[in-house]
């Protein structure tokens, strides 16, 4: 992977959307996952009114990549509006080490981010699953509608919640299916089957009491160290699993914190995507409530470059 005929550097933008899938997306991130464990750093930066957040990995058989974002929340409200999260990935060859191609950031990040979400839920989630909440209004959020509902076409009770009601009934209104737009985060969450929730929270917005029993929670947001979505009694009360443990456990509060304060033990993870591929006894997770914490992590962005540049040869 990550070879290229040509010999100058391909730049892949927005219109790239066009030749993918999230069936695609998904086997892609599968597939990366039966690869040698990646070597992965990260670094978060602080800067002017935000953070750049930089990510670097590199797979045996796959190449190495480097994706770098800046994290500015207020920029939506700027005028004129700009994305909150904008950045680069660089992808390098194996064989060489050269660079041979550049990824638009959000496109990027918004793929990888709903196929791992997507990828999770494929192992843990109610195959059968009618009901969908979102948490969250912004662009990963309505990205996880449609991917859910993409992959998930039975689901028949779908649901969002987000703290500017006009911002979730838009997401709503765009939707070619019907989706209830809800006053509380409790009324999206209680009695569904998946819970995603893509928030920039600071403190939970999910409590575990309202989650029903073999309920999927999806963790998407909370990327810093101290932030969270979910509450310590869902935390503690779930089977959890994470994307990577290597990206999570030390460097995201939402298992950060609960396991510095003895909430749980970083044992208490019963698995990550390269256990849960790689397994064979994924079934007895179906019936019990699991939470999946969604920490990204450049070893994903670089199994989705890959893809992204396979689309992009066709």
């Amino acid at each position: 992977m990550a070879e290229t005929t040509d010999s100058e550097l391909r730049v892949l933008g927005p219109e790239l959307a066009r030749q993918l899938s999230w069936t695609d997306a998904v086997e892609a991130l599968r597939v990366g996952h039966t690869f040698p464990r990646a070597t992965i750093s990260d670094m978060l930066t602080p800067m002017a009114n935000g953070e750049l957040l930089t990510r670097s990995a590199a797979i045996v058989g796959m190449g190495a990549g480097t994706k770098s974002v800046t994290i500015r929340p207020g920029n939506p409200v700027l005028l004129p509006p700009a994305p909150s999260v904008q950045g680069l990935f660089t992808l390098f060859d194996e064989e060489r080490g050269r660079p041979v191609g550049l990824v638009d950031g959000a496109l990027l990040t918004l793929w990888k981010t709903v196929a791992d979400s997507l990828l999770g839920a494929r192992y843990l989630a109610l195959p059968n699953a009618k009901s969908l909440a979102v948490i969250g209004t912004g662009p990963i959020a309505k990205g996880l509608l449609q991917g859910y509902t993409a992959l998930h076409p039975q689901l028949t009770d779908i649901r969002i919640w987000g703290r500017t009601r006009e911002r979730a009934q838009a997401i709503a209104d765009a939707s070619p299916l019907e989706v209830v737009v809800c006053e509380t985060a409790e009324a999206a969450v209680r009695g569904v089957d998946i819970v995603t929730s893509a928030t920039g929270a600071t403190s939970p917005v999910i409590m575990g009491k309202w989650i029903k029993q073999g309920a999927h929670v999806d963790l998407v947001g909370a990327h810093g160290p101290k932030m969270r979505e979910g509450d310590d009694e869902l935390i503690s009360t779930a089977s959890l699993f994470v994307d990577s443990r290597e990206t999570v456990l030390e460097h995201i509060g939402e298992l950060r914190i609960p396991i510095a304060e003895g909430v749980v033990k970083a044992s208490d993870v019963s698995g990550d995507l390269y256990e849960l591929v790689g397994g064979d006894d994924v079934e007895r997770y179906r019936k019990a409530t699991t939470v999946f914490k969604n920490g990204g992590g450049a070893h994903l962005d670089l199994m989705m470059a890959n893809y992204f540049f396979k689309q992009a040869r066709k």
